[in-house]
């Protein structure tokens, strides 16, 4: 992430809630987490990794075609962190 980049509410937790579930793999415990949080180039890379995903998932919901959030990345991380907390 280049510090240049401002990223609204919405975006940061989007942000931060793909990064949690990125962190510790599936079957991971408390020492996967541990380990997360020891090891800098891993948090570095799963924070870019899970930006990348946001901008994708942003990008997806922009070019749909029915698309009713327009082209607002807060709006739409907003709508996609309501749809998750549908699950």
């Amino acid at each position: 992430m280049t510090s240049e980049r401002k990223l609204g509410k919405n975006m940061k937790r989007l942000l931060a809630i793909k990064v949690s579930r990125d962190a510790i793999p599936n079957g991971g415990g408390f020492a996967s987490g541990l380990e997360f949080l020891m090891n800098p180039e891993r948090i570095k890379e799963v924070s870019l990794k899970s930006l990348e995903w946001c901008d994708q998932a942003i990008a997806a919901v922009k070019s749909a075609p029915d698309n009713p959030y327009g082209d607002d990345e807060e709006v739409i991380a907003g709508a996609i962190l309501e749809k998750m907390g549908e699950k």
